[in-house]
């Protein structure tokens, strides 16, 4: 309790005599948990700020790879092993650094959209939970990025699916070669498969935002390019420093889907905020209604009226029962809506021609003819 015992008032003497004798507060109330920035307050939202560690990203992998070429081209043979740190084809080195902090803060950026989106409202399915699983593949790929992992579960997978006890002999038989690729094809197959369709669920989830589907797009490009390097399926230009072009288009992909995952970060952010514009189309309903809307039998209407919509009767109908006197013609249109008052008799006759030469026509179709006619005949009496 002596930690957050409230400072003395300075306006209060006795106060201030009172409380010097005991323990004060050691740190400023500018500390408390609802002073501290948030996890979102550090998201980029600026394009000023995007752009900025955009720059610092490309400069960064520009930077690792100009120390690469500078020192492979160094003829220093006794001090290999000091430099080791520096090239990008030795493991532990800055290049895998590097990429295992891409890896790291791409997972972070998971994290964050995950907190936010688990509060969407309208996700009944629980799509949000895929963060979860990014986040996880992500730490891992931070993981062997810095450690090298992959070649021991390319290793494990060589014994899993073949002999290990050949694999061991054909090891011992100074067939190392032949080894190594067939585990470079397992952790690559496996990779592939696991990350590669986490991917595909993750363009889906990302689809939103059009930044963030495109530099997922390039970063599956780049990590595409960078299996068939590892498999000699493509080949590097001679003229290039050995294992430029590899950990070049390495640390690229890297960025790239962090690049991704930090865009569509961004654009949840913005759409929990309401600052995303949305554009909706009122008439888009009923425009999807007037589409699916079937035509409907119409009416045909007795001469002198009028209908914009009047469709002639089958040829077998008694076009006679409703044919109106001469003098009739001239009087004013006859308007049919739905609060026209229903004959009790109509029900009676809906049994007697279900089954005759208004049988093609709905129930209410068959109710209106017979209401017209039944107006015709009185007022041609």
């Amino acid at each position: 309790m002596d930690e957050i015992a409230s400072p003395a008032d300075a306006d209060n003497p006795e106060a201030a005599s009172t409380a010097a004798k005991g323990p004060v507060r050691a740190y400023h109330e500018a500390v408390l948990n609802q002073r501290q920035p948030k996890v979102t307050d550090l998201l980029p939202v600026r394009p000023l700020g995007i752009f900025a560690l955009l720059f610092l990203g490309i400069a960064g992998i520009a930077g690792i790879e100009a120390i690469h070429v500078h020192v492979a081209a160094l003829k220093l043979d006794g001090a290999a092993a000091q430099l080791a740190s520096l090239d990008a084809r030795q493991r532990g080195s800055l290049d895998d650094w590097f990429a295992s902090a891409l890896l790291a803060a791409a997972g972070t950026l998971s994290l964050v959209v995950f907190g936010i989106r688990s509060h969407r409202v309208d996700d009944y399915r629980g799509h949000y939970r895929i963060w979860l699983w990014t986040a996880a593949a992500l730490v891992w790929l931070s993981l062997d990025a810095a450690t090298g992992i992959h070649d021991a579960v390319g290793y494990m997978g060589v014994a899993v699916f073949r002999d290990g006890v050949a694999v061991g002999r054909a090891a011992n038989h100074g067939d190392p070669a032949s080894l190594a690729a067939r585990a470079t094809l397992t952790w690559i197959a496996v990779y592939t498969l696991i990350f590669g369709g986490l991917g595909l669920r993750l363009a889906f989830e990302v689809f939103s935002s059009r930044l963030a589907t495109i530099f997922l797009f390039v970063a599956g490009l780049l990590y595409t390019t960078a299996a068939l390097l590892q498999l000699h399926i493509l080949t590097a230009p001679t003229t290039l420093t050995a294992g430029l072009a590899e950990s070049t288009i390495i640390l690229l992909a890297h960025f790239s889907l962090l690049s991704a995952i930090g865009f569509n970060a961004r654009h949840v952010l913005l759409d929990a905020r309401g600052r995303l514009k949305v554009h909706i189309d009122p008439d888009r309903r009923n425009k999807s209604r007037r589409a699916k809307a079937k035509p409907r039998p119409v009416v045909a209407v007795p001469v002198g009226q009028t209908s914009t919509s009047a469709k002639p009767l089958p040829e077998s109908a008694d076009r006679s029962r409703f044919a109106s006197s001469s003098g009739a013609a001239t009087k004013p249109a006859v308007s049919i809506s739905k609060s026209t008052v229903t004959s009790p008799t109509d029900d009676e006759d809906e049994e007697d021609d279900a089954d005759g030469e208004y049988a093609n026509l709905s129930r209410s179709e068959r109710r209106r003819l017979k209401k017209l006619a039944r107006r015709e005949q009185r007022r041609a009496a």
